[in-house]
């Protein structure tokens, strides 16, 4: 193999471990993206499923992003392993089936990000119309599925309301009657989980601050921001994924073209090859093939 074969060999390996790499730290993040996210929750769920785009909803669009997460994380580590197999061992059917398969991940990966884009687009022009109608339902703490769903968003995601309570008070509109009060406990910085229903009455829920409130955090803007950064996250590391692919497809190519060269080179020398048969008696008769006599066994 020639300087060019064995660089692109050396290439071609390095390559597939950086995205074998990638492959597992995908796997990883999109774990915790499903899991650990926050987004991805039973409670807050009847807030998520409310908000619509076409026949998804938004809690749909986080799991899908998760899984798309983790999808190409597997693919890229099972076909990067096949290259380096195929890469090592010279096998050429294997380095055939690994371009074939690199080809096919990386245009049904142009489609799902494509797909995952317009769903977002769809998403985000429906987000905050839809959180606004969901909080008109909101009636503090009651203990029906709408309001422990946005305490608990309230709570989890340090937000208050859909909007900035400090511009907009969006809870004039809802169901809840809160009296004197201007934002729910939940939406209090010093909040906890069993002390926020009982901070009705209190400095922070009458007169709130943004030193002890959420007042300047609106959860359109977390959820949204939230939402874009996975998004974002996802299409930055699979264009990542999509280069090295190509470069792949061309250093695949680049040795597939060096074996073949060497593998015929081999052939032709077999071809052309002149072998002697030295006789077992040990005289002095000698077997020639080709019509030329010599010393070795292969000229």
């Amino acid at each position: 193999m020639n300087l060019l074969g064995s660089a692109g060999a050396i290439f071609l390996i390095i390559l597939n471990i950086v995205v074998i790499l990638l492959g597992l730290g995908l796997i990883i993040i999109g774990s915790l993206v499903y899991k650990e996210s926050g987004l991805v929750n039973d409670d807050i769920s009847p807030v998520l499923n409310a908000i619509t785009g076409g026949d998804f909803t938004l809690s749909d669009l986080i799991r899908i992003i998760a899984v798309v997460i983790i999808v190409i994380g597997v693919f890229s580590f099972l076909v990067s392993g096949a290259g380096i197999i195929g890469t090592c061992g010279k096998f050429r059917p294997v380095l055939v089936v690994y371009m074939v398969i690199v080809f096919l991940c990386g245009v049904t990966e142009i489609f799902v990000l494509a797909e995952v884009a317009k769903l977002k687009i769809k998403l985000n022009n429906a987000i905050k119309g839809e959180l606004l109608k969901v909080l008109s339902y909101y009636k503090g703490y009651n203990l029906d599925l709408i309001s422990i769903a946005w305490n608990l968003i309230f709570y989890l995601f340090e937000c208050c309301g859909v909007n900035k309570q400090s511009v907009v008070d969006d809870f004039q509109s809802t169901a809840w009657s809160r009296g004197s009060d201007v934002i729910p406990g939940y939406c209090c910085r010093e909040a906890t989980l069993t002390t926020a229903a009982t901070l009705n009455g209190t400095s922070c829920t009458m007169t709130p601050t943004a030193q002890n409130a959420y007042m300047n955090s609106g959860c359109y803007d977390f959820l949204n921001d939230r939402l874009t950064k996975y998004s974002d996250g996802v299409v930055s590391v699979a264009s990542f994924i999509l280069l090295t692919e190509l470069m792949a497809i061309v250093a695949t190519l680049i040795l597939f073209w060096q074996i073949t060269v060497d593998v015929d080179h081999k052939k032709a020398a077999k071809r052309t090859g002149r072998v002697i048969d030295m006789p077992a008696s040990g005289g002095d008769q000698l077997q020639m093939e080709s019509g030329v006599v010599t010393s070795t066994a292969v000229v």
